[in-house]
């Protein structure tokens, strides 16, 4: 059956109120002015991956690669990215994070662990892995759904 029309409003509702403090979080703790803070996701996913191509980023991310090389050049002048020749493709280039750029990741990741501890400090941390597992199975459908062409709908 699935779920009702008025779940799936809470559902938005509970996704919205989660992006307005995601921007209030980032806020908090981002100091760099020249630098977009979505960049840092892409620092952050090339941080867990090793490197990929920026169309393997912009596919993750679900945003065109336009977008991403804009942020690639971003993190490149600030030298936290570097970029390589792919030995597979001449034509393609390979982007992964420098010692630098990691080193700033973690303080940010830091800086946001700390908020998030603080406010879960009364949460046990079955309740935490419980929350971590069922957004996840949600990010992962919603992202499944997302991906799959509208002809196959």
């Amino acid at each position: 059956m699935g779920p009702t029309r008025e779940s799936c409003i809470d559902v938005l509702r509970q996704l919205h109120a989660m992006f307005q403090l995601k921007h209030v979080m980032t806020a908090k703790v981002w100091d760099e002015r020249d630098l977009n803070p979505a960049a840092v996701t892409l620092l952050a996913e090339l941080a867990r991956r090793g490197e990929a191509r920026v169309s393997e980023l912009a596919q993750f991310h679900l945003v065109d690669t336009s977008v991403v090389s804009r942020q690639v050049a971003q993190l490149e002048k600030a030298g936290l990215v570097e970029r390589r020749a792919c030995q597979d493709d001449g034509r393609a280039q390979l982007i992964s994070a420098t010692p630098h750029g990691l080193e700033m990741l973690d303080g940010w990741r830091q800086a946001q662990i700390t908020l998030v501890q603080e406010a879960l400090a009364d949460w046990s941390e079955e309740d935490v892995r419980a929350f971590v597992r069922q957004f996840g199975l949600f990010t992962d459908d919603l992202r499944a759904h997302l991906l799959v062409p509208e002809a196959i709908r």
